[in-house]
């Protein structure tokens, strides 16, 4: 079955989908960000539209008349907002699919906005790390449309689950495994910042691999920083989308607000500036960042 694909944001997550779908023989892919206007950014998106072999629109109303199904990859404060941008530019030939990191309610927001237009939409939570398995990682997909979308997208190989009707329970899943993961990252990156100035963080870790065996957590900690290092004001952001969610059930978010705190401290320090979207390969390159940072004040 030839579908046609269009990506709203093309940064990481929506380069490394649409260029294993170019592999495994999508027959149209295109997509528009906003932010090719910024002449920082312009480079990067154009060489991955040219790697990944996508054609970059001028315009949403162009993205829509190009695509049936509708992959919006935006950073999660904005995706509200490009829905409702993009909403009056569908209709029912249109499958809109968020795969953005918003709360439960916001994606409900999404929905209702979409399907107000006769489009069809797909809330989708990817659960698994982009860049190294790309169209392949697996996501968890709610909406009434999900059999049909998966009809369409299954036969190229990404590894869909269907879970159920209901708006909310793909993104809540991933939230609350957040409060885990992001929270692993903020802790990671405030022990090798204190261990890194007694010349121990090496040896701290081994230690706590002595304690929970099985794990290199040298090399998680190099690999989970490393993704701090050029995604740590996202994922900053999507904590405190996990904090709101949990103070509206009533449970004080302890752990979450902290977890943000320390996250958009380090991206406040220039990290994304100095690595660009090339993720450092130790977490002393970051310790080095932060300290001369700190030492600048």
């Amino acid at each position: 079955m030839d579908i046609s694909i269009g990506y709203i944001g093309f940064g990481e997550a929506g380069y490394h989908i649409a260029k294993g779908l170019r592999e495994v023989g999508v027959p149209s892919i295109c997509a528009y960000d906003a932010a090719r206007g910024d002449p920082t950014r312009r480079a990067t998106i154009e060489m991955r539209a040219g790697d990944a072999d996508v054609v970059l629109v001028e315009s949403l109303d162009e993205l829509a008349r190009r695509s049936e199904i509708i992959m919006s990859t935006v950073v999660s404060s904005v995706a509200l907002t490009v829905a409702e941008a993009a909403a009056p530019l569908l209709s029912g030939r249109h499958f809109y699919m968020d795969l953005n990191s918003t709360s439960p309610e916001v994606k409900q927001e999404i929905a209702d906005i979409i399907v107000a237009c006769g489009a069809r939409f797909v809330e989708a939570a990817v659960m698994a790390g982009v860049p190294a398995l790309g169209h392949k990682v697996p996501m968890l997909l709610c909406g009434e449309a999900v059999p049909e979308l998966m009809a369409r997208l299954s036969p190229y190989g990404m590894e869909l689950e269907n879970f159920g009707p209901e708006i909310g329970r793909a993104t809540a899943t991933k939230m609350f495994r957040s409060i885990v993961v992001k929270g692993l990252e903020a802790l990671f990156l405030e022990c090798v910042l204190a261990a890194s100035r007694y010349g121990v963080a090496e040896r701290v870790l081994e230690y706590v691999g002595t304690g929970y065996p099985g794990i290199d957590w040298n090399k998680l900690a190099h690999y989970l920083i490393g993704r701090t290092a050029i995604h740590g004001e996202r994922r900053a952001h999507e904590m405190e989308e996990v904090a709101r969610t949990l103070r509206a059930m009533g449970i004080e978010p302890i752990m979450a607000d902290a977890a943000a705190r320390r996250l958009l401290t380090a991206a406040r320090a220039g990290l994304k500036l100095r690595f660009g979207d090339n993720a450092p390969d130790s977490y002393l390159e970051v310790v080095r960042v932060l300290e001369e940072t700190e030492g600048s004040k």
